[in-house]
């Protein structure tokens, strides 16, 4: 890049800058390479004084491209064509349909699929593939359908362009028709129609036609091992993954996702290790998933590395990427670092501003949870539900009843949000802990929805903490009981609070349930990060490897505190 500046300055003062072939070159570099530069190439081109159509085009792909962070540009720059008089082309149509696919924009789509009958390049195959693409990436499969009707020539990727049109539309079984009665396939044509199973989660018809599969990309691989990981198969997606022959970035990812999401955190770090061992370079849904993972095992000095090769690697800080850093420093009981995070990033959307709210309410910090709330609304951020689940937590545990009602009021009144079984759990919580215990019981019967164990768990904690045991009846423990919830916490709950009572047949009666539904007690657990490892510890374990060492030193600790305990 260094050099391509060094050459745009010799030209300027040479005088070539009035050559219109060497400016397109230039331009045609900058905007479409990687070692180019999309703004460097806004600018030559802006010194051009009649672009070519070629010129057109390879700005006009620059926007175009994923990675491009304004690809409305496209568009204008297509308009600003338009009205010099300067002919699109085949190369135009199907970039400038690639960016109404990007932003949904329908009705500037339409009006391209009438301009390619008016200039002539409705009958190219790849304009009629990208036209396809853009109905399917609109939710149009009918208008899709009816192009590829009506065209009379058909290649492999006109085909593979209907395919994905079905296949993203979830409409498998026309997928797989136009699939059997192709021609000709390519590894493209598999790979749509498998996505098609794994998106609808039908994970057993993607793998038998992966296995029928000819010849496999990296693509193929990697849309099954998501398909596996998004369905709860974490153990076949991480099986297929090490049989990988080859590996992208994609593949990384996914697996770090999956595992993450599957609440199989060391795992997660345990690839994200091994991906940077590989010099493979992370993107933004890598270290999302890293760093989540990172929050739930409480690894502080894992995360505070991924947060330095951030800042090293220059990484745009996006919305998601600041939230999962202020969420791993705040589980991690680092407050500082979630505001330090929080106050330096200039991309704060809502993502970032729910997950400090959060942060201030994990920490007891409530009113300044109340406050970021309100300061949110105020610079125009629209708070979505994950933001008003942290706000009614935060209320909840400040004992805010009123603040609390008045936010779940306007959830729907105001911000036009339908509430959840996750918000009406916040309020109940709200009012078992400040002593409502009637209004949390009317409240609980009148949802809209049928109360879950964490609703009843909510209510039952709010008997304990306030021994008004005569409001817990029949029905109560009735209901938990018809739920067959696998959770034992709730039975735990029940159990306890029929003890504090001495009504110790309804105890036998509820562990009699628990061996009967299989609910087994979870194990106490505690975990350690040392030098960058986390380890974890469950009760009564003999399976750590250096589990031998590790209770010889228990041993060792528990007679020292004897002897001391003696010797006072």
């Amino acid at each position: 890049m260094a050099e391509l500046k060094q050459t745009l300055s010799l030209i300027i003062q040479t005088g070539v800058l009035n050559h219109s072939s060497s400016l397109a070159n230039l331009v045609s570099f900058s905007a479409t390479s990687e070692e180019g530069d999309l703004e460097l190439a806004s600018l030559i081109f802006a010194q051009m004084q009649k672009p070519s159509t070629f010129s057109y085009n390879v700005m006009i792909r620059g926007y175009s491209n994923d990675g491009s962070r304004s690809p409305e540009r496209a568009l204008l720059l297509y308009l600003k064509m338009r009205r010099e008089g300067t002919n699109a082309d085949n190369y135009t149509y199907p970039f400038i349909l690639k960016v109404c696919s990007l932003l949904l924009a329908l009705e500037f789509g339409r009006c391209i699929h009438g301009k390619l009958f008016s200039s002539g390049h409705h009958s190219d195959m790849h304009t009629q593939s990208s036209l396809i693409r853009f109905y399917a990436e609109c939710g149009l499969t009918e208008c899709g359908s009816q192009v590829f009707a009506e065209t009379t020539e058909r290649d492999v990727i006109l085909w593979n362009s209907i395919l994905g049109c079905y296949a993203k539309s979830g409409v498998l079984g026309m997928a797989r028709k136009l699939f059997d009665e192709m021609p000709e396939r390519n590894s493209a044509s598999y790979n749509a129609v498998i996505a098609g199973y794994v998106k609808v989660g039908d994970v057993g018809s993607a793998r038998k036609l992966f296995d029928e599969m000819p010849q496999r990309d990296v693509v193929s691989w990697n849309t099954m091992v998501v398909g596996y990981a998004r369905s709860g198969f974490v153990n076949e997606a991480h099986r297929l993954f090490c049989e990988m022959p080859c590996r992208n970035l994609s593949s990384w990812s996914g697996m770090i996702t999956g595992l993450a999401q599957s609440s199989r955190f060391e795992e997660a770090l345990d690839v994200f290790n091994e991906m940077m061992i590989e010099k493979v370079k992370p993107n933004q849904a890598t270290l999302v998933g890293a760093l989540s993972s990172c929050a739930h095992l409480g690894a502080l000095e894992q995360g505070m590395w991924i947060n330095a090769y951030i800042e090293r690697s220059r990484f745009n800080v996006d919305d998601m990427l600041c939230a999962a850093l202020i969420d791993m420093y705040s589980k991690c009981g680092l407050l500082e670092g979630a505001k330090f995070i929080f106050f330096k990033n200039r991309e704060k959307d809502v993502c970032s501003w729910s997950a400090m709210i959060c942060a201030f309410s994990m920490h007891g910090c409530c009113e300044e949870a109340i406050v970021l709330f309100e300061q949110m609304q105020n610079i125009g951020i629209k708070p979505n539900g994950i933001t008003f689940v942290s706000i009614l937590t935060a209320c909840a545990h400040a004992g805010m009843v009123n603040k609390g009602k008045e936010i779940f009021h306007g959830m729907r009144m105001i911000h036009k949000i339908e509430p959840s079984i996750e918000h009406y759990t916040c309020m109940v919580d709200l009012l078992s802990r400040a002593g409502h215990l009637e209004q949390a019981l009317n409240f609980v019967r009148t949802m809209p929805m049928a109360p879950d164990t964490f609703v009843w768990g909510s209510l039952v904690s709010g008997f304990m903490i306030h021994g008004s045991h005569h409001l817990l009846n029949e029905n109560v423990a009735e209901e938990l009981a018809r739920l067959k919830h696998k959770d034992s916490g709730t039975y735990v709950l029940m159990s306890n609070l029929y003890a504090s009572i001495d009504q110790w047949d309804d105890v036998m009666r509820l562990r009699g349930l628990m061996i009967d539904r299989g609910v087994q007690k979870n194990p106490g657990c505690s975990l350690i990060e040392v030098d960058g490892i986390v380890h974890e510890f469950l009760v009564g374990e003999r399976t750590h490897p250096q589990c031998n060492e590790i209770y010889l030193l228990l041993n060792l600790l528990n007679r020292m505190v004897k002897i001391e305990e003696f010797a006072h």
